[in-house]
């Protein structure tokens, strides 16, 4: 791990871990436990002065990925998992349960995280479980890989797409992506995935959280390299085709997903992005089940994604 008094006095900090800002700044706003840079820093207070929301949005996300896991694992007995996030996940000092490591959701279960920013290897990962790069478009070698073998092929695998579609320009190149995990994922299996869309925006003022949305875009292409791509709901719905989505209306705000959760309460442009599960062709009980929410529970069960907290206590007021 990078001591932070090294970060702090190291003016030429090299190129991999310059590469590495985004992750660093939004684990900075989450208050996660993780070195950072200067820049890492004046990054993250720029986004939150263009999004306000930002960090709000980014404990969506992370409890929407912890309520994956535990979902995949409750109802479609799933205890192997992929993580796909732009960086490490690193402890939340104080939080809640469901806002800690996405692999604390199911104890034991086999889990692969893999890291689709460069230069996020710069900071130590938090738990024991094998860490990886790779991007959607290099999804065939990443599933060549050794690391990949620790999976049980002959059992379901969940797959928690972590909100870096938005990172690859290419529709094309993530829909290959997409597509190769799919035929490699076994019968049983199911992907949870976020992605940004900028469709939840605020609809009063247009004209200034428009400028809001696109200087937060600059700052993320700036700091990345790499064009920042938000995509629409329609366009989200499809790189999930053809598995069917648990939820029959399609994807919808990543805080509306549970709707007995807290986050439910909050207004949609607080999400930012949109989050969907689909289900492996096996699943398909599931998909033609009218009484199946995303959130709520299958036939025979109880109600199993806890409350965090109550509305009034997590809806802020941005």
């Amino acid at each position: 791990m990078i001591g932070q008094d090294a970060i702090d006095h190291h003016h030429s900090a090299p190129a991999s871990v310059k590469a590495g800002s985004v992750s660093r700044a939004m684990s900075w706003l989450m208050g996660e436990q993780a070195p950072t840079l200067p820049t890492d820093r004046a990054l993250a207070q720029k986004l939150e002065e263009a999004l306000p929301w930002l960090a709000k949005s980014l404990e969506i996300k992370r409890s929407f990925v912890y309520h994956g896991a535990r979902t995949m694992n409750q109802r479609l007995d799933i205890d192997q998992f992929v993580t796909m996030s732009t960086g490490p996940y690193l402890p939340w000092p104080g939080q809640h349960a469901d806002l800690q490591l996405p692999c604390d959701a199911v104890p034991e279960s086999r889990v692969v995280h893999v890291h689709t920013l460069p230069g996020t290897g710069a900071t130590s990962p938090a738990c024991n479980h094998p860490h990886t790069h790779a991007g959607l478009p290099q999804m065939l070698p990443l599933l060549r890989t050794p690391t990949m073998e620790v999976f049980d092929r002959h059992r379901p695998i969940g797959v928690l797409v972590d909100d870096i579609g938005p990172w690859t320009d290419s529709t094309a190149d993530l829909r290959f992506g997409l597509d190769r995990l799919r035929e490699w994922l076994p019968p049983g299996s199911a992907i949870a995935l976020i992605h940004s869309t900028t469709d939840l925006l605020p609809t009063a003022r247009q004209a200034a959280v428009h400028d809001r949305r696109d200087r937060a875009a600059s700052l993320l292409t700036e700091a990345t390299g790499r064009p920042y791509s938000p995509r629409s709901r329609t366009e989200i719905a499809k790189l999930l085709a053809p598995w069917s989505l648990s939820n029959v209306d399609g994807p919808v705000a990543t805080g509306k997903f549970f709707p007995d959760h807290a986050h439910a309460q909050l207004p949609e442009h607080h999400s930012g992005a949109y989050a969907a599960m689909a289900l492996h062709p096996s699943h398909s009980d599931y998909a033609k089940d009218p009484n199946y929410t995303p959130g709520g529970p299958t036939r025979g069960t109880e109600r199993s994604v806890p409350e965090q907290g109550t509305g009034e206590e997590q809806a802020g007021t941005s």
